[in-house]
């Protein structure tokens, strides 16, 4: 997958803000996986080893022919996998490597190292019908320009990711006229969007970082002018999980567009957040 095509994935994070000093995770190779939604594969993100965060290039050359996952799913019991070594899926995605999971499980998901307590604390599906998410989501529709949007609340995540005793909330919430669950439509209409937020009370106030965000044009787009085509985007929470054995739980981000798909990593302090190399993602 081509460096814009990464890029194109991960539109709408915000800039990122550097954390805090990490603790020691045990010792040797930690690798990271993501499964995308539906029957879809596995690929390597990357990977933690001697204090640092490693690629998924880095990381294929050191893993083993096999070894065991905790598979984390929001709303599953975690579960246990083996996986194999990675392969590259060839072209358009030759720099995407898929790794094969026995028992295959389907829908999206974070697979994270065995040797590593990757959720020390619990991870908590709400339920979506909630009056203060809805609001939360209509404002931050409102100041990006919807002026009446149709508030639907997809997802809601609580979890304390960073062991300060405060839980952190993580909303989905999408409109699409057309599309699915797991993939946009190729443009959206007047009124579609996805957006995906953490909530967080800092310094006691509550503060809203968004995550990922797509609102498409409130002008329908005319395929056959030479405006550039305003490609819908998705974007979705793939799981909570400590990746590296610090304590402090990664966020894994999905992101799809109607010609490919992708996973990044993210770490949130009250601070802000943080990128990571471990990324992934196929597309044209």
């Amino acid at each position: 997958m081509r460096a814009h095509h990464r890029t194109l994935l991960l539109a709408g994070l915000l800039t990122l803000i550097p954390g805090t000093a990490q603790a020691a995770a045990p010792a040797g190779l930690h690798p990271v996986l993501a499964t995308l939604p539906g029957s879809g594969g596995t690929y390597l993100l990357g990977g933690w080893q001697d204090g640092r965060w490693l690629s998924d290039a880095q990381t294929r050359t050191r893993m083993a022919t096999w070894a065991t996952y905790t598979r984390f799913a929001p709303g599953s019991a975690p579960t246990r996998v083996q996986g194999g070594r990675p392969t590259s899926l060839g072209e358009p995605c030759e720099v995407t490597f898929e790794v094969k999971v026995t028992p295959a499980r389907e829908g999206l998901a974070v697979l994270a190292s065995a040797r590593l307590n990757a959720q020390p604390r619990p991870v908590t599906v709400l339920p979506t019908r909630n009056a203060t998410y809805e609001t939360a989501v209509r404002a931050e529709l409102k100041r990006r320009g919807l002026p009446n949007p149709q508030v639907t609340l997809t997802r809601l995540i609580r979890a304390d990711l960073d062991g300060n005793g405060t839980q952190e909330v993580i909303i989905e919430a999408r409109h699409f006229q057309n599309g699915r669950d797991d993939f946009p439509p190729p443009v959206g209409q007047p009124g579609d969007y996805s957006l995906l937020l953490l909530r967080a009370v800092v310094g006691g106030k509550v503060v809203t970082t968004v995550l990922g965000e797509h609102i498409a044009p409130q002008t329908p787009w005319d395929s056959g002018s030479s405006d550039p085509m305003p490609m819908a985007t998705l974007h979705r929470l793939a799981g909570v999980a400590d990746l590296n054995g610090d304590g402090r739980m990664e966020l894994v981000l999905y992101g799809a567009y109607y010609e490919g798909s992708g996973f990044s990593v993210q770490q949130w302090t009250p601070a802000g957040l943080k990128g990571t190399p471990l990324e992934s993602g196929c597309g044209v």
